[in-house]
């Protein structure tokens, strides 16, 4: 009898350890969608530039989904099949924070490709490009080098600075893929938050290459000051970990993330100002506060080039309200005169040159496009006409 209940208490084992075993191969596995796939843990790559008489440190994240099959089929084309999805994170975030939303984003654009670069603030020499007017510059740069890897150029694309502080430079550049002919690419600018602003900058900079342009619970549609805008953030973010409503591991790798970001920028703002001899460069952290706080209208950052706009904001969002921006309270629903006034209002020249234009409020707060990024990422791919399939209207991707 001993014998027995020995012999099936090592059998329970041995299944335990065998479902383990299954599991932990099976989480090692990419994820997929069809023939596309991407790790389940994303590869952050580091890069330093030179730019405006300093030198920066950036990151980013290359997901392309592709298979082998479509791969050669884009090459034999000399096209991609939609434009290169190139994500803004929130503010102080990692390339690798909200990659529940940014794999699914490449995983399901047309492209299959989304590329996520995140600079230190510049704050160089000549003023003019300090902050994020600095970083339109060297984040095309971080996004040009991570495609190049693949042997794709960015169509379109025309230096933001020539002939007055230089374009940024990559130090040490050995990437693969700058020889023979490389594939063109249109790019899709979209932002989560701060990010939004910085989409909307990076659209207006280069109107030659970017065509549409995603917006998620994003900052730019207020006129406030940093100090209520940081205010309104930390009140948002007490919100989120204080309800018990699920998703602690997102809460806590966004708020890691915001951590070790705005932490690591600081202490190299301390470090550059102490050997550089420049103590105004303490004030880069504070510099990317306040444009988080810029008001985007069309007068300053135009975008009647771009063929869609899609704005998305969480409908239980504190710190970027659709209820304050629309003047609405979107549980009731959004009348059409509500929707028209915010283009009328935000995106004009969008509107006169007959941009496809969607708005819409969704359930979530600021933290939304990770905690329900199947409704975000699908949402946004449709409205962007980014799902799978052919063009409806317009240029194709990579055409000039």
């Amino acid at each position: 009898m001993v014998v027995r209940k020995r012999t099936q208490v090592w059998y329970v084992v041995r299944m335990k350890i065998s479902f383990l075993a299954v599991l932990a191969l099976m989480a090692a596995m990419p994820v997929s969608a069809g023939e596309r796939s991407l790790a389940p843990r994303p590869d952050t790559q580091a890069l330093k530039l030179g730019f405006n008489g300093e030198v920066l440190r950036a990151w980013y994240l290359l997901l392309d989904a592709r298979g082998p099959a479509e791969r050669e089929d884009d090459l034999k084309e000399g096209r991609l099949k939609g434009p290169v999805i190139v994500f803004f994170q929130g503010h102080a975030q990692r390339p690798s924070d909200a990659y529940p939303f940014t794999s699914k984003l490449a995983l399901g654009c047309r492209s299959g490709i989304v590329v996520v670069p995140v600079s230190d603030t510049p704050y160089g020499e000549d003023e003019r490009w300090r902050g994020d007017r600095g970083k339109e510059a060297v984040l095309m740069e971080v996004v040009r080098h991570a495609l190049q890897v693949r042997g794709i150029r960015v169509a379109g694309y025309s230096p933001l600075c020539a002939g007055e502080v230089g374009a940024a430079v990559i130090e040490d550049d050995r990437s693969a893929g700058r020889d023979g002919h490389p594939v063109p690419a249109d790019l899709a600018a979209v932002g989560w938050s701060h990010g939004g602003i910085l989409a909307r900058r990076f659209a207006h900079a280069y109107p030659g290459s970017v065509v549409s342009l995603g917006q998620v619970c994003p900052a730019g549609f207020e006129r406030r000051g940093p100090l209520v805008l940081t205010g309104r953030f930390l009140l948002e973010s007490m919100r989120i970990s204080t309800r018990g409503t699920g998703h602690t591991g997102d809460k806590l790798r966004s708020a890691w993330g915001f951590t070790r970001g705005f932490v690591g920028d600081f202490a190299r703002s301390v470090f550059d100002a102490a050997v550089h001899v420049h103590p105004a460069k303490l004030c880069r952290t504070g510099r990317d506060i306040g444009d988080c706080s810029l008001y985007c209208g069309s007068g300053s950052f135009g975008v009647a080039h771009v063929r869609r706009v899609a704005v998305l904001f969480g409908a239980d969002d504190s710190c970027m309200s659709p209820e304050r921006v629309l003047a609405q309270d979107p549980a009731r629903g959004l009348p059409d005169g509500a929707v028209s006034r915010f283009w009328e209002r935000h995106y004009p020249d969008a509107l006169r040159a007959g941009a496809d234009l969607s708005l819409e409020v969704l359930p979530g707060t600021h933290l939304a496009p990770v905690t329900h990024s199947d409704l975000y990422v699908d949402t946004l791919l449709g409205h962007l006409g980014e799902k799978p399939g052919p063009l409806k209207e317009g240029k194709g991707a990579g055409e000039s």
